[in-house]
């Protein structure tokens, strides 16, 4: 027993929000001349470190509720299992404990129905595998007891579709469904999955449920493979299988795509994957994504505010970790060319203050692109020396500019030396990670 616990133990830039204005200012005379922006979406996301836990936790569940996270069990040490809860409230950038579970377990399953988190099977230690189901109101802050699994599991996964809870997989009935009625309060066995695994990942998406990787211990495989289960025909099929193997990993949904973080492609958990993997089911096909700034398994990952927080987890020198890292999703969207207006002193034969606006509003969700610099070049007129002032510095990192929804920075350009009706103009380039332009603008602006 100890061996196999054991087994089972090792086996567990800124960017641009939705809007950003740059407000450009210069002393000009006659000034025709053309801003030219360039924006890209980064391909593989962003990552950037959340707030950690109080807790160390290894192998827990966590489910995003009324605006929250709540991080829930887990091993903060070898056969240690945490029996408390955190909650992250994303206002205050706090994590803060609430009520315990009934009792400690780690390798449970969880799900979210109604409102309500549900903690499934897991291992509560000393040999002990769990059947036994948990329910908790966030609202009121407690936990009731709910009809236990008809099989132990440690490892399984669990989604909530269509008003019920599905549990799948896990140490001993590798490849049994059952799914949970809460009005019943009842388990009932479904169709058996078309292979055996336990470690695996389980998300549901568009009416299906997806059971993701883990561990054959008959034929001693790990898995990259990948099953869709059908509840309206109570039948799986075999999907396109991710690039790696992978035990101990986490799985979120986002945006009508899967995403799989980390773990582990051996069993004696060496060389923890940083790798991030994106499934689109309408084409069946993965694509790599930027890698988890910290590689590691028997991680948990939930979608709050458009945003995949991957919570937990331990390293390859088994150090259990309350890292929360953020990953923000690619999403196959653009910035708009930008919207440019001059306000133009109406003063004439002097040189006068003008100041432009610049909006470029995003189609995403979050914050995409990332400002690497700008640059600003004479296009013809007489000789002028433009100058950029800022108090921004390039590259701009995060929290140079950022607000909810959106953001705004001060750049400042002055023409100095230029006569006052003199024809100048200027090109400003705004690049961001690529360099890709994306949309130019002329602006003739002159005295009136």
């Amino acid at each position: 027993m100890a061996n196999h616990l054991k087994f089972l133990l090792e086996a567990s830039m800124k960017r641009f929000k939705n809007k950003i204005r740059i407000l450009l200012f210069g002393l000009l005379g006659l000034i025709p001349f053309t801003l030219a922006f360039s924006q890209t979406v980064i391909d593989g996301g962003n990552w950037k470190t959340g707030v950690p836990m109080n807790s160390l936790r290894a192998s827990p569940t966590v489910a995003s509720v009324g605006g929250k996270i709540y991080a829930i069990g887990g091993m903060f040490d070898w056969d240690q299992a945490v029996q408390n809860i955190e909650v992250f409230d994303p206002a205050t950038k706090k994590w803060t404990v609430k009520s315990a579970m009934l009792k400690p377990r780690w390798g449970h399953a969880g799900a979210v129905l109604n409102g309500k988190i549900y903690t499934i099977g897991g291992y509560f230690g000393s040999g002990h595998y769990a059947s036994e189901v948990e329910e908790y109101d966030p609202i009121n802050d407690t936990w009731r007891v709910r009809a236990s699994l008809p099989v132990a599991q440690v490892q399984p996964a669990a989604a909530a579709l269509n008003g019920k809870i599905y549990a799948f997989g896990g140490n001993t009935d590798r490849q049994g469904l059952y799914e949970y009625d809460p009005a019943t309060n009842k388990w009932t066995p479904r169709a058996h999955m078309i292979e055996r695994r336990y470690g695996h990942a389980g998300v549901a998406l568009g009416g299906k449920l997806y059971a993701i990787g883990g561990y054959d211990h008959i034929d001693d495989a790990m898995m990259a493979t990948v099953e869709e289960y059908n509840p309206a025909t109570n039948t799986w099929r075999m999907v396109a299988p991710m690039s790696i193997p992978r035990i101990f990993h986490a799985a979120t949904v986002f945006n009508r795509k899967i995403y799989v973080f980390g773990g582990s492609p051996t069993l004696d958990l060496r060389g923890q994957l940083s790798n991030v993997e994106e499934y689109d089911p309408v084409t069946n096909t993965w694509r790599t994504m930027a890698s988890m700034p910290t590689a590691r398994s028997g991680i948990a990952a939930t979608l709050l505010n458009n945003k995949i927080h991957v919570i937990g987890g331990a390293t390859n020198g088994g150090e259990f970790l309350n890292n929360v890292e953020e990953f923000q999703p690619p999403q196959d969207c653009s910035l708009t060319p930008p919207i440019l207006s001059a306000l133009i002193s109406s003063k004439t034969g002097i040189q006068s203050a003008r100041q432009w606006t610049i909006t470029l509003t995003s189609t995403c969700f979050a914050d995409e692109a990332q400002i690497d610099g700008l640059t600003l070049t004479q296009t013809f007129g007489a000789a002028c020396t433009p100058i950029i002032t800022s108090p921004l510095k390039f590259p701009l990192k995060v929290g140079d500019i950022e607000a909810p929804g959106e953001a705004s920075g001060v750049v400042t350009i002055n023409f100095t030396g230029c006569a006052n009706n003199a024809r100048f103009g200027a090109k400003v380039t705004y690049s961001t990670n690529d360099g890709t332009v994306h949309g130019s603008k002329t602006l003739n602006n002159q005295y009136r």
